[in-house]
């Protein structure tokens, strides 16, 4: 099974990141981009690949025993990106602001998780939340279009959002887009 270890972000949150989503629709091709629909928003922290169920219950553990502990922090989302360029975009993003304990998560899991043979990230976590990815084959003028007009948007800050769960997700690929399964949610200490 597909799996990978995220964040979720509140329904506030979610919600004004959906009234951006549907407004770049309106100025941008909609067959040039694949929105990421509102309740599938997350932060993924470490991508584990395909997963064997004999494996499962390992990757549970090792994820209990480093989470546990670790307390609830806070997370600002603010400010678009594009990668790798806004003159070449193929990933349309928000920014996360607040993510040094991400970052610490995100290393003590590849530490962590080596023990189950997933091997560690070759670059650390560049946090972000993807709202959209560009579609392939669309023509070289349109993405640079695309790029373009979403260059002119500045969105400050959607808000704080309290962080208090790390959730181990499965992945199930579809013709109509993912959807995500929570196998796993592991409480963080209230500050």
């Amino acid at each position: 099974m597909r799996t990978f270890i995220a964040i979720d972000f509140s329904p506030q949150i979610r919600e004004k990141i959906g009234e951006i989503i549907e407004y770049f629709k309106t100025q941008t091709p909609d067959y040039a981009l694949k929105w990421v629909e509102p309740q599938n928003l997350h932060m993924t922290i470490k991508f584990l690949g395909e997963v064997s169920e004999a494996h499962l219950q390992t990757i549970k553990d090792l994820l209990s025993d480093t989470i546990k502990g670790r307390s609830a922090f806070e997370i600002e989302v603010t400010g678009l990106g594009m990668y790798p360029s806004a003159q070449k975009p193929r990933v349309i993003w928000l920014g996360v602001e607040g993510s040094d304990p991400l970052k610490d998560i995100h290393k003590s899991l590849d530490q962590a998780l080596q023990k189950a043979s997933i091997p560690p990230d070759k670059r650390g976590l560049s946090p972000h939340l993807t709202i959209a990815r560009v579609r392939r084959n669309v023509e070289t003028l349109i993405v640079q279009d695309i790029g373009k007009t979403l260059s002119q948007f500045k969105i400050d800050s959607l808000g704080k959002c309290t962080i208090d769960k790390i959730v181990l997700y499965k992945s199930t690929l579809t013709p109509g887009g993912p959807i995500y399964e929570p196998l796993l949610s592991i409480p963080l200490d209230k500050v």
